[in-house]
């Protein structure tokens, strides 16, 4: 087995509903109506086939309704009757499911949670080491269309008390210090009998585990807001349009201020109904980490949002072939994760180690990434940023800060000893950290450590599009703006300059040249020339010094 293909094998496997979304709309894109309405036709054949659908299934049937709806027109203008009555059917499976879980509302037990998990014991501690949500119940009262979870309708199902407090203390037993009671649902929907979030935030109260409550405050659940006001919880309330002079209510009579998010019509978070399926927009997702809900355990990613990840972030659900689990960072943290970057996070003896390759949601980030400045938000660092500290302008202003950067890292690591008793790994970290930053202080240094990070992210685009050919269509489509223009300027110098040549001259934006290597690589992943330079410059990354070196 190659080292590829066992990279490959760490890759998640898209869930049959996702892998139909974008086949969909690689064929609508392409007017190819006849193949859209035989995959229509199989997704109602495979909904047809379930007794009811969970809560992520449900999501996807949303999304593939609602890509529908989108390109309605066209579709039945140039599909046959059928595909009509298709659309009505699987609108009705779904409202069919609906109602059949309102009408049955249950509480999941820990046991029969864990038992449908299937992990190892391992496998659950890092479940609980990573979690960043803990979503407590499955549909949400609110249902706002511009959910940017794309929560489903109506409450269906809740964890038990029972389930609830065992699951938080099994965090707080593996070191998780913080967890999110959110997701796509609404905290204050939870209930059992007489008990109501209340009592969850009590026992909270009693454990080493921060919390953070995000509400939009269904209705009906003023009081209950208002008693855990009084307790001072940790709460938010995110402003939605409908929600806002109700909220603003209930701040006047509650006599005090309340935290609010989204407070501003800008911040209104365009998702759920708004979703163009042609557009790339950010990322509305804050973290890594696993999230936890009645339907699984599942890892997730940032990315982008568009048609590609509507979500916002992929979801990877955790199952007993889940052998990495990445570190858990949400919040300003997570801002700080550069995506382009392989994750670090733990093996199942709770090891720390950084992965050798991408996951392809990080590969495809960086073929979504054109570098439009309104994508990456205040504190995340762009690709386009990234290749930027490689230039002379902040080459010089390394140079120039050099005594502060080694006075920094002596504190660091010389705080209460000298060098001589450090240990042989922080000798050898000590050492990399100085060398690292005095070699980005040297021209012809920088210019090859430039040449080894494009090389790396090429090879991983290339390996990527070989084996992903409809999300490739699907990318081509979101960029087709953007590839003319980047081509026509280029695409001549590439085929008659070295790459390498092109990327460290001093006039030209290497980004640009990347972006077009980009493109070359999505219709042509066997690219002569681009293959000529990986070969030239094979590269790996160096988690300690942080940088692309040579392999």
């Amino acid at each position: 087995m190659t080292e590829q293909e066992k990279k490959d094998l760490l890759q998640p496997v898209d869930p049959f509903l996702e892998q139909k979304k974008n086949e969909l709309l690689v064929a609508v894109y392409h007017r190819q109506y006849k193949t859209f309405e035989k995959i229509y036709t199989d997704i109602l054949k495979y909904a047809q086939g379930k007794t009811g659908f969970g809560e992520n299934t449900e999501k996807r049937l949303n999304q593939i309704q609602i890509l529908f709806k989108k390109f309605m027109p066209s579709l039945l203008k140039h599909c046959t009757q059928e595909i009509e009555n298709a659309h009505n059917q699987l609108q009705n499976l779904i409202l069919s499911s609906h109602k059949q879980f309102a009408r049955h509302i249950r509480h999941l037990d820990f046991k029969t949670w864990e038992k449908t998990l299937d992990l190892n014991p391992s496998q659950k501690n890092l479940v609980y080491k990573t979690a960043m949500t803990f979503q407590l119940t499955s549909g949400c009262s609110n249902y706002c269309r511009r959910c940017n979870e794309w929560a489903i309708p109506g409450v269906r199902s809740h964890f038990s008390h029972r389930a609830v407090l065992k699951t938080l203390k099994n965090m707080e037993d593996q070191g998780n210090d913080e967890i999110s009671l959110y997701g796509a649902s609404d905290p204050l929907d939870w209930k059992q009998e007489e008990k109501t979030i209340t009592d969850i935030i009590d026992y909270l109260d009693t454990l080493k585990l921060e919390y953070s409550l995000l509400t939009k405050v269904p209705k009906k659940k003023e009081i209950l807001l208002k008693t855990l006001l009084k307790k001072q919880s940790n709460l938010s309330v995110s402003i939605t349009s409908k929600n806002k002079a109700r909220i603003k209510e209930i701040e006047q009579d509650f006599g005090g201020p309340i935290s609010k998010q989204h407070d501003l019509d800008e911040l209104l978070i365009p998702a759920g109904m708004d979703e163009d399926f042609v557009t790339i927009k950010p990322s509305i997702t804050d973290g890594y980490g696993v999230e936890i809900t009645l339907d699984g355990a599942f890892i997730i990613i940032p990315t982008f949002t568009s048609a590609l990840h509507p979500f916002g972030h992929k979801k990877i659900q955790v199952t007993s072939e889940t052998n990495f689990f990445p570190l858990k960072k949400t919040g300003r943290k997570a801002l700080l994760v550069d995506y382009f970057k392989p994750l670090e996070g733990y093996d199942l003896n709770q090891n720390r180690y950084t992965l050798d390759f991408l996951f392809d949601v990080q590969i495809e980030s960086i073929i979504l990434d054109n570098g439009r400045d309104e994508l990456t938000p205040p504190g995340m660092r762009s690709l386009k940023e990234y290749l930027y500290i490689f230039e002379e302008k902040p080459r010089l202003q390394r140079k120039k800060m050099t005594l502060i950067v080694l006075k920094r890292l002596k504190r660091k690591f010389l705080f209460n000893t000298d060098f001589k008793n450090l240990s042989k790994s922080n000798r050898g970290l000590y050492l990399k950290k100085i060398n690292t930053h005095l070699n980005l202080c040297k021209k012809s240094d920088c210019q090859t450590l430039k040449l080894f990070a494009v090389s790396f992210f090429l090879e991983s685009i290339s390996h990527y599009v070989l084996k992903n050919p409809d999300k490739t269509k699907l990318m081509q489509f979101l960029l087709k703006d953007e590839t003319n223009p980047v081509l026509n300027t280029f695409i001549d110098k590439i085929s008659h300059t070295l790459l390498e040549d092109l990327l460290i001259a001093p006039n030209i934006d290497p980004f640009n040249i990347f972006r077009c290597c980009v493109s070359c690589l999505l219709n042509k992943p066997n690219d002569y020339a681009i293959l000529k330079f990986i070969k030239a410059y094979p590269s790996a990354y160096d988690p300690v010094a942080d940088i692309f070196n040579e392999l």
